[in-house]
């Protein structure tokens, strides 16, 4: 039977920072997440465990146990990339690594422990590697690769193995949290008084299975080796990327230029292989006397066209410094994303948007892609929160529709007093920007209140809509309850 080692990393997300020394690890720190429109501790360091901060504290709660706390959002994102480095790190190990997402490991150690002297000699070198790179590790080997991860996270050591033919003698002691079932039989089972998996054995499986449903006996079946789970390696992720070195240093730019040219073309050939663009590219430029020299530019879409990416890193280029020329380039594509084709447009729509994404991608590699934005709409009763700021490079997303409320076309904000001629609700004759206006129809109130919670100013409000005889089609606000009736234009309609 196959024998799975399954490596858990409890604190990835910690350790990450302790890797880069971070400050804040001295003291009382932890990592949080958002769930539920409410922040919760997922990770602690040692000094903030001991002041009784838990994983699943609310940060209300681990502020009111510790004030002295700090704390960060977790990163998925770089999180993610620590574990792929440590999944490619693993073949030291074994040829048949997976991810187990979010923070282990799983490999398929057979015939291969006798390299390391047996398999708990397997695993001390394997703690060993890991806490020499500042990252905590517990490990668990059994029959089964779910055995295995069981081990790992609920075993009682570091390390703890179950011997070959021995896994279901072995888990029997494991909580029942260690099968990974779902939230609702994992607490269904509680209910019952079950706490360990061998109570779970000693049931019929016909009666788990009408009690529980059939997850948890093909679980059962899994863990134990009845049926089979293999372990089903990754393929590691394609790399686009090229690079060129050189007789002799070149220092003009139109060499480098074409130098830039001859790896574009080929990584960009890549990527269109494979239906594929990215959004970053990086070029590396290694000078004889300076060293290397990376620079970056990105596009507001997936881009595998090798003339925008030449053309975007004209502008870094031109800023490089060579006084004794470079003889090492590199071209690396990043944040890869599929390109789905598209049906070709015909006429000016087309012709606007890609020149639209031109624009972006040269303004955003110039002054940042954060700095480059564009309006959306935002569905919210009040009018001067009807809209939002969102990356450019997001500008495919935004799609304005028709809103239910009846709002104008030209907002003023901070709203533009006007003067009462003749008193009225509205007022009957009003002067705004040195015109008088005589009021024909209107239409209101429509009564908006603030958000308590948020705003500033908490005057409930009125809005009319007002027709006057002059043409004009106006959005008249006063704020009822106010010690004096003062009106204010708010908006105008088209």
């Amino acid at each position: 039977m196959p024998r799975t080692l399954s490596i858990w990393l409890p604190q990835l997300p910690l350790d990450r920072l302790i890797r880069r020394d971070d400050p804040r690890i001295e003291g009382y720190f932890a990592l949080i997440i958002e769930e539920k429109n409410a922040w919760r501790i997922t990770h602690t360091n040692s000094v903030s465990r001991k002041a009784g901060i838990e994983p699943g504290h609310s940060l209300a709660d681990a502020r009111a146990i510790c004030p002295d706390l700090l704390t960060e959002p977790c990163d998925a994102v770089r999180e993610e990339a620590l574990l792929r480095t440590l999944w490619r790190w693993a073949d030291v190990l074994s040829p048949q690594v997976a991810l187990d997402s979010p923070d282990g490991l799983l490999l398929n150690i057979d015939g291969c422990a006798h390299l390391f002297g047996g398999e708990m000699a397997m695993a001390d070198y394997a703690r060993t590697r890991l806490n020499d790179l500042r990252i905590a590790t517990r490990i668990g080997i059994a029959d089964t690769k779910l055995a295995a991860r069981g081990l790992a996270r609920f075993g009682t050591k570091s390390v703890n193995i179950a011997q070959s033919g021995q896994t279901k003698e072995t888990v029997a002691r494991l909580p029942i949290a260690a099968l990974g079932l779902s939230p609702a039989i994992t607490t269904d089972i509680a209910r019952t008084g079950i706490t360990r998996i061998g109570q779970l054995n000693q049931q019929k499986s016909s009666e788990l299975a009408r009690r529980f449903g059939l997850e948890l006996t093909n679980t059962m079946n899994a863990i134990t080796g009845q049926t089979p789970d293999p372990i089903i390696r990754k393929k590691p992720d394609s790399v686009y990327a090229a690079r060129m070195t050189l007789p002799d240093p070149v220092g003009l730019l139109e060499d480098i230029e074409q130098v830039l040219s001859r790896l574009a073309t080929h990584v960009c050939n890549k990527l269109k292989d494979n239906n594929k663009g990215a959004r970053q590219f990086n070029l590396t430029v290694r000078c004889v006397d300076t060293g290397g020299h990376t620079m970056t530019i990105g596009f507001a879409q997936p881009n595998s066209d090798s003339q925008s990416v030449i053309r975007q890193f004209n502008f870094p280029l031109s800023k490089l410094k060579i006084d004794y020329g470079a003889d090492w380039f590199r071209l690396s594509a990043h944040r890869i994303e599929h390109i789905e084709f598209k049906q070709i447009t015909m006429g000016e729509r087309s012709t606007h948007k890609d020149s639209l994404y031109k624009l972006i991608d040269t303004l955003a590699n110039r002054v940042g892609f954060n700095r480059v934005r564009v309006f959306q709409q935002h569905d919210s009763f009040l009018p001067e929160q009807g809209f939002e700021q969102v990356g450019a490079a997001k500008q495919e997303e935004v799609e304005w529709t028709k809103s239910e409320r009846l709002r104008p076309i030209r907002l003023f904000n901070p709203p533009e007093y006007a003067k009462v001629e003749t008193a009225g609700r509205p007022p009957k004759r009003f002067v705004w920007r040195d015109m008088t206006f005589d009021t024909k129809t209107t239409n209101g109130p429509e009564r908006l209140t603030p958000r308590w919670f948020k705003d500033k100013d908490l005057r409930t409000r009125d809005y009319w809509i007002v027709q006057t005889e002059q043409g004009q089609r106006l959005w008249l606000l006063t704020y009822p309850g106010a010690n004096r009736k003062d009106w204010y234009v708010a908006g105008e309609f088209g």
